[in-house]
C-alpha cells in the first residue's frame, strides 16, 4: 500500500485542479504538485481488525491516545479505526523507513468522558500513518496565542512537505475541525509544512507554515492566528530565503504572494477570491478604471478571462524588478504556461510586467493578465 499525496499548498494546487478532499466549502484553492516520491509497497503484518465502533475496544485498538483540558473539564481523545490494518513497508522512502509499520483503515477521532464516547469525527478515508515520522498518528500541539492544546494530524506530502490538520473541542468534549480562513474568502482544511513538520510562531502567537514549491523555486509561507475556533490569516508571502523564511516577510515577499494568488485564482476560475487582490485603479480595456464592488470585480474578471481574450493562465516564473515609481509600487515580470504546457508568447513576448501597490487594505494588483490582440 502506498501513501496518497494530499492536496497541499495554496500554490500550484489551485491551478492543477486540486482535489476537494483537502479543502472546505466551495472554494478549492492552490499548489504543490503530486508527490514524485510515492510510498513503496507494504508487506502485510497483520490482518484487518473489523468491528463496529460501538463494539470495538478503542482503549486497546487506538493508534493514539491524548488528554485534553478545557477549563475545569478534562477528557480523552483517541485516534481509532475499527478496521485498522497494520503493514510493514517493503522499502524506505521519504515518508517511512523499511519495515516501519504503516496503519490504514477508516480512522476517526473519538472524544471520551467517563468511558462514554461524546463526539466522533470521521477523517479522510485515505489517511494513513507511519511510525517514527510526523505522520505517525495524532499528537498534541500547544497554541501559543490561546494557550490551548489542539490535536494535530500530519500526512505525508512529498520529500519536502507534510500537510497538517488541526482539531479542537469545546468544554463539553465535542470535537470540531479547525479551518484556516483567508482574507480573500477561501477556506482551507489543512496547511503544508516542511518535511519535519515544524510549525514556528511569531511573538504575536501567529503560527508560520512554510513549504517549498519546486516548480516555481520559492518557499510559500502563511501565518495564521488561532481565535479559539478558526485560524485567521495574519500574513502570506513567498521567499527564496529558504533557511530563514521569516526574513521574506517584507514588502517584496508579500506583494509577490498577492500577485501569485491573484494569478492562480483566475487561472482556476476562482474569480471571487481573485477580486480581493484587484486594485480599484485597474484599467478595464476600453472602459477606464474598475472602481467597482468586489462582486462586480469578480463578474468583470470572469468576462475578461472567458470572453475578452484575457490569458488567465498559471504563472510559472516570477521575478521582482526595480521600480522607478513611488516606493509603494512594486514591479514583477511574469511568465505563463498554457493549458497544453507550452510557454505563453504574445507578439514575441514571453514575459509580462505587473504592478503591485501597497494600500491600507493590503497589497493589490494593478494589471490584468495579458490579452491576445
Amino acid at each position: 500500500m502506498g501513501h496518497r499525496s494530499p492536496v497541499p499548498r495554496k500554490l500550484l494546487w489551485l491551478a492543477l485542479a486540486l482535489s476537494p478532499a483537502g479543502l472546505l466549502g466551495s472554494q478549492q484553492p492552490t499548489p504543490a504538485p503530486n508527490s514524485a516520491n510515492p510510498a513503496p509497497a507494504a508487506n502485510s503484518a497483520s490482518g484487518v481488525q473489523a468491528a463496529p465502533t460501538e463494539a470495538a475496544d478503542f482503549h486497546k485498538q487506538s493508534l493514539s491516545h491524548l488528554r485534553l483540558e478545557r477549563g475545569d473539564h478534562a477528557f480523552d481523545v483517541y485516534l481509532f479505526a475499527p478496521d485498522m490494518n497494520v503493514e510493514a513497508l517493503g522499502a524506505s522512502f521519504c515518508g517511512g523507513d523499511e519495515r516501519a509499520r504503516q496503519y490504514s483503515g477508516h480512522f476517526q477521532l473519538l472524544s471520551v468522558a467517563d468511558d462514554t464516547v461524546v463526539s466522533q469525527l470521521d477523517l479522510d478515508p485515505d489517511y494513513t500513518f507511519v511510525e517514527k515520522k510526523p505522520h505517525d498518528g495524532a499528537r498534541l500541539f500547544h497554541d501559543p496565542k490561546t494557550g490551548q492544546n489542539l490535536v494535530a494530524i500530519y500526512q505525508y506530502g512529498s520529500c519536502k512537505s507534510e500537510s497538517v490538520q488541526f482539531f479542537s473541542a469545546d468544554p463539553s468534549a465535542h470535537l470540531f475541525s479547525v479551518p484556516f480562513l483567508d482574507r480573500d474568502g477561501r477556506t482551507w482544511k489543512q496547511m503544508l509544512t516542511g518535511p519535519d513538520g515544524a510549525i514556528p510562531h511569531f511573538p504575536s502567537g501567529a503560527l508560520m507554515f512554510c513549504s517549498y514549491a519546486d516548480d516555481i523555486g520559492y518557499d510559500f509561507c502563511e501565518a495564521y492566528a488561532f481565535d479559539g475556533a478558526n485560524f485567521l490569516e495574519a500574513a502570506k508571502w513567498m521567499t527564496r530565503e529558504l533557511d530563514a523564511p521569516a526574513k521574506g516577510l517584507n514588502d517584496v515577499g508579500m506583494a509577490a504572494r498577492a500577485l501569485f494568488d491573484f494569478l492562480t485564482a483566475v487561472s482556476v476560475k476562482r474569480y471571487a477570491a481573485a477580486a480581493y487582490y484587484v486594485d480599484v485603479n485597474v484599467e478595464i480595456p476600453g472602459a477606464g478604471a474598475v472602481k467597482a464592488s468586489r462582486g462586480q470585480k469578480a463578474v468583470f474578471l470572469e468576462n475578461y478571462c472567458t470572453v475578452m481574450g484575457g490569458q488567465c493562465l498559471l504563472p510559472v516564473k516570477m521575478e521582482s524588478k526595480p521600480s522607478p515609481d513611488a516606493p509603494a509600487t512594486l514591479l514583477f515580470q511574469v511568465s505563463f504556461q498554457t493549458f497544453d504546457f507550452q510557454p505563453l508568447n504574445i507578439d514575441s513576448r514571453s514575459s509580462f510586467e505587473f504592478r503591485v501597490t501597497k494600500t491600507p487594505s493590503g497589497f493589490k494588483v494593478m494589471d490584468l493578465p495579458p490579452r491576445i490582440p
